[in-house]
């Protein structure tokens, strides 16, 4: 969560002190696993303890409940969260309201960010698989076992046979301190899924738009004249999203065109919806330039001055007609053609 900002002069990192302690010591076999865990332990509760309110002091009872302002840490869009905070601990949380990218409304994971630190499912100690069961165990086990099977596979297969897998979720000093401790061990093979996702995504869209992100933000989607979703469901896949579409819809009178197989939720709320057979996705977009194209409706100064390759796509759309379409997506033609006149 949101904390104050206050002046002084700067201290020395605590995840800096956590790393010297490290590097400063001759560890055996146990004590390397046992001091690591402890800082990436440390780290991990720096990280949570750091991004939390302080509440006000207690009253009577319980103590008073304040409210605090956040963002949700789970993607970028950057939606508020409204933290009940009691004593310190985050209790509660509502969407932020007032908030103008989430217009008071969560998805499904902003409305669970609070489990990240206070879930009551998370574990509370070490389990391991005995007999296709869970069992506890102590920390002490637990550490004495894992570092023991990992230096076994290092003196039997090297450094590079342990694959650090670290987590998209960590701060800048979580980062860093796994990265060490992946270089401490003696290899460099770190990742985590952000960058498993994300790297075809940047690639992807870049070479489409010419930029490896949004080109544009949510409220500049108040402003369409028109929205045209071909497989994506935002209604449940991106609620936060739907809700600026729909403002635009409402408020600017965009009418709103969704393409899928499936009728969705996101199709629930189309002015137009074209269901279209599955994996025929490129030859219904071909249907719909084949209108474009046919009755001059494309615009000829941005494809001259933004497009590169159109006179490569023109030849190719042409051997798309009506009947062709309709042959491969099950869409009619006349349907393509509203599709296309509307946008």
């Amino acid at each position: 969560m949101l904390r104050k900002k206050t002046n002084g002069v700067a201290k020395g990192s605590r995840a800096g002190s956590l790393l010297s302690s490290l590097a400063a010591k001759t560890l055996d076999r146990r004590q390397f696993l046992t001091t690591s865990g402890v800082a990436v332990g440390g780290l991990a509760a720096l990280s949570l303890s750091s991004g939390r309110v302080e509440a006000a002091a207690p009253t009577t009872g319980g103590g008073e409940v304040v409210v605090k302002k956040s963002v949700c840490t789970h993607c970028s869009v950057g939606c508020t969260v409204e933290a009940e905070v009691q004593n310190g601990t985050w209790i509660g949380q509502e969407p932020g309201w007032d908030s103008p990218f989430n217009l008071g409304a969560h998805c499904a994971k902003g409305a669970s960010v609070r489990e990240h630190a206070h879930g009551e499912r998370r574990l509370k100690s070490p389990m391991k698989m005995v007999n296709g069961q869970w069992q506890k165990i102590s920390w002490d086990t637990a550490i004495n076992e894992i570092g023991d099977k990992m230096l076994e596979i290092r003196e039997q297969s090297g450094p590079d046979s342990v694959y650090w897998l670290g987590s998209a979720k960590f701060n800048n000093e979580q980062a860093y301190l796994f990265r060490k401790f992946a270089a401490y061990w003696g290899t460099n093979n770190v990742d985590h899924q952000a960058r498993i996702c994300h790297s075809t995504t940047v690639a992807g869209v870049a070479n489409t738009w010419g930029y490896g992100a949004m080109t544009n933000s949510y409220n500049d989607i108040h402003n369409s004249k028109a929205i045209f979703i071909i497989g994506g469901n935002p209604a449940e896949a991106h609620p936060v999203s739907l809700l600026h579409v729909l403002k635009a819809k409402e408020e600017n009178n965009a009418p709103l065109i969704v393409c899928d197989p499936r009728f969705t939720r996101t199709a629930a709320h189309a002015d137009e919806f074209v269901r279209f057979r599955p994996g025929s996705d490129v030859a219904l977009v071909w249907g719909i330039l084949w209108h474009i194209f046919e009755n001059g409706w494309e615009d000829k100064e941005f494809i001259r001055t933004r497009v590169w390759g159109m006179d490569e796509i023109r030849e190719e759309v042409k051997r798309w007609n009506p009947e062709e379409v309709e042959r491969v997506t099950g869409a009619p033609g006349a349907q393509l053609e509203r599709v296309a006149r509307t946008l």
